[in-house]
């Protein structure tokens, strides 16, 4: 219900920006910043609701081990996406290549997959939320790329993977729908920014007179 309710705040705003102002370059910046404020809440919440899960099953140290292994690749990949974003872009590619890629697998072996999620829990929902994060902090530095990234890893492995077994496929959508509301802003964004001001028309009456001679 709370994520629902985030949803429609953002998209009032998203609205709320084409329509109001009139600058395509402010209005881009007031759609990215909506897309990052859908996805920030968002992701705060779900780290949350998984740590909660890990740590009351399996719990203790195991648990901290299970969190670190992708709490710091979101913070390595959130890191380079900031500091170096035109490497994170082919970084960010090649791993959602990699998802897709084992989203496929799954739509091939789906019960082998379900024995091997059973033993170490949602991988492909793990790995989706680490990579819609990361692809969440370049869209402030390259949006458009940010943008077809965030489609690309929100899209293409709900749809592989509802072709094999619509196991799982709940909780997969789920963490895909704010990536992909967000890359759809970041694209906008992208555009609107790529936009020039039109300067407003002279009021004068073309070329300027000369003075007359005295």
């Amino acid at each position: 219900m709370l994520s629902v309710f985030v949803v429609a705040i953002v998209i009032g705003l998203a609205i709320a920006a084409i329509v109001r102002q009139p600058d395509p370059v402010k209005r881009a910046i007031l759609l990215r910043r909506s897309g990052f404020g859908l996805m920030a809440p968002s992701t705060v919440v779900f780290a949350a609701f998984i740590i909660g899960e890990t740590f009351t099953d399996p719990g203790g140290w195991k648990a901290a081990g299970l969190v670190a292994a992708w709490a710091v690749p979101l913070a390595g990949l959130a890191a380079l996406s900031w500091l170096r974003p035109g490497w994170a872009i082919y970084v960010l590619a090649v791993l959602t290549a990699a998802l897709i890629g084992v989203s496929i697998w799954f739509a091939l072996s789906p019960h082998a997959w379900r024995s091997f999620e059973d033993r170490n829990g949602p991988v492909r929902v793990v790995i989706t939320f680490v990579l819609a994060a990361a692809m969440t902090v370049l869209g402030l530095r390259r949006t458009a790329a940010a943008g077809i990234l965030l489609l690309a890893v929100g899209v293409i492995p709900v749809a592989v993977s509802s072709l094999g077994s619509f196991l799982g496929f709940a909780s997969l959508s789920i963490v895909s729908a704010a990536p992909v509301i967000t890359g759809v802003l970041y694209l906008v964004s992208a555009q609107l920014a790529g936009r020039r001001s039109v300067p407003p028309a002279s009021t004068g009456t073309g070329a300027s007179e000369r003075p007359k001679a005295a």
